[in-house]
């Protein structure tokens, strides 16, 4: 697999954006603070930190609700099985800030939807995950296999160790075969267009350097981000 440059969501149904403002200090002081709450889901197979945000984008402004489940067919994800999960929602504080909504617009012009938010709105749901492997385990992504989601969706890079190998973003055809691979860096972000293309991200694995010591912590945090319009 290769690596296309560039890549649009025209041509090829995933492209890469690039947010300064997430590589900033203060936001990725707030990214850690809201991160260390996150914790598995119940009713879920698989064992990652998770969190949950669901909300409302109208008049260019977001409205954040306490919904805090998730679900997909059992075809998508069949580890799952179909199962309603539940995530603790992510911290307000954190949904609030204007680095983070500067980074959300972005997505959301990105798509080029036909209506603006002040002409329709839009639901807005956002998962955040922290993958992080140890020794004896490595982090899994949830479903593992080349997949869909049933809606475009982007996948942002908040943070990263240097001491974690994988986590890297594939793309295939709907027939299944592969087209390109690419290894997000902090504050990049992939777009999917979910009807055009199968998309993976790869285990990730604890890969201790030199300076590593037992104990130390290693992860990879992202976020996905997904737009839908309401109503007809």
């Amino acid at each position: 697999m290769k690596r296309l440059n560039p890549l649009t969501l025209d041509q090829d149904g995933c492209a890469v954006l690039s947010f300064d403002e997430i590589r900033q200090d203060e936001f990725q002081e707030a990214q850690e603070a809201a991160f260390a709450n996150l914790k598995p889901g119940e009713n879920a197979s698989n064992v990652l930190a998770r969190g949950i945000a669901w909300g409302v984008y109208a008049q260019d402004r977001f409205t954040w609700l306490d919904r805090n489940t998730y679900q997909l067919p059992k075809e998508l994800n069949p580890e799952e099985g179909g199962r309603v999960r539940r995530f603790p929602l992510m911290d307000k504080t954190f949904l609030e800030r204007e680095d983070f909504q500067a980074a959300m617009r972005q997505c959301f012009e990105a798509w080029c939807f036909e209506e603006t938010s002040f002409e329709r709105a839009y639901e807005v749901q956002c998962s955040f995950i922290r993958y992080e492997p140890t020794i004896a385990q490595p982090a899994f992504p949830s479903p593992v296999m080349p997949h869909q989601d049933l809606i475009d969706g982007a996948i942002i890079v908040f943070n990263k160790t240097g001491d974690i190998s994988g986590g890297l973003s594939r793309m295939y055809t709907l027939a299944g075969e592969p087209f390109v691979e690419l290894d997000l860096g902090v504050g990049e972000a992939l777009l999917v267009k979910d009807d055009r293309i199968l998309h993976q991200v790869t285990t990730i694995q604890l890969e201790p350097s030199p300076t590593w010591r037992p104990g130390q912590r290693a992860y990879r945090d992202i976020g996905i981000v997904r737009f839908q319009a309401l109503g007809r």
